[in-house]
């Protein structure tokens, strides 16, 4: 068994080592190629140069170039139009810049050339037009979040509004008023209470320390419920206005009414418009 391997793995170097050509012989067949296209031996030099095509990639570029070119000079004179100008762009994939002479090389043969040359020149990769950017309404700009935002955090509601959503912003803005008015009436009211508990005379009887603690204690809670209530109208709001997606693209760039805001390098300014 080991036997048969080893004469196997022989014959096939020994094959490998015959199918090599060294660089001599390949220049030598270069030559006589060129030697029978000098004497109008085409059809031998075509096939000279055909039996060498498989060995080429062992000589350098330059000797390449000259096996391609005199293997497409033949094929011209042999009439052969289309594997000449198979030749030629073999020739021009290693030297694109090759160029005949024409003092020396026939018209024929370099028409044939210039179509190859022709046919190999890469067509430029067509340019997509930029799509068109939309046409801003006139009076209006894009709606921006960090804008909806900034708004809501000034008077709850108004991102929504300003985003599309003008009746969820109209009743956010109504609860968060209803909610941020009660917690100041409220707010008021305890500090009132507080301070009629505190204004009470010392020796005045005890039920009426407890009676106005007790006011004082009542009001403090109805603050604390009303202050939570706005907390959490105002926490929703923000919540609402950050990860809710706009309902329309565009948004009123210069109102001549209602309110507006106009952040600047420094200041935010915030107001309402009222026209006559």
């Amino acid at each position: 068994m080991f036997k048969k391997i080893f004469l196997m793995l022989t014959l096939v170097l020994v094959g490998f080592a015959f199918a090599q050509v060294s660089e001599d012989s390949l220049e030598h067949m270069l030559q006589r190629a060129k030697l029978y296209y000098s004497n109008g031996e085409y059809e031998s030099a075509i096939s000279e140069l055909e039996n060498a095509l498989q060995y080429l990639k062992q000589l350098e570029s330059t000797d390449q170039v000259e096996a391609y070119k005199y293997l497409a000079f033949s094929y011209v004179a042999f009439g052969d139009k289309e594997k000449a100008k198979k030749q030629f762009k073999r020739a021009l994939a290693l030297e694109p810049r090759m160029e005949l002479d024409p003092t020396i090389v026939s018209p024929k043969i370099i028409k044939v050339f210039e179509e190859a040359k022709a046919e190999m020149k890469i067509e430029p990769t067509p340019v997509e037009p930029e799509p068109p950017k939309p046409v801003v309404p006139a009076g209006k700009k894009r709606v921006s979040k960090t804008s909806a935002l900034m708004r809501s955090c000034c008077v709850p509601g108004w991102g929504q509004m300003y985003k599309g959503y003008s009746s969820k912003g109209k009743r956010i803005m109504i609860a968060s008023g209803i909610t941020f008015g009660t917690s100041v009436f409220s707010l008021i009211m305890r500090e009132a209470a507080h301070n009629a508990y505190l204004d009470i005379e010392k020796g005045a009887p005890q039920h009426e320390f407890n009676d106005a603690y007790k006011k004082y204690r009542v009001w403090y809670n109805i603050t604390a419920i009303n202050l939570t209530l706005f907390g959490v109208v105002y926490a929703y709001n923000i919540y609402d206005v950050f990860f809710t997606k706009p309902a329309t693209a565009w948004s009123l760039l210069d109102q001549d009414k209602g309110l507006y805001c106009a952040p600047g390098t420094d200041r935010i300014k915030v107001g309402y418009i009222i026209t006559f």
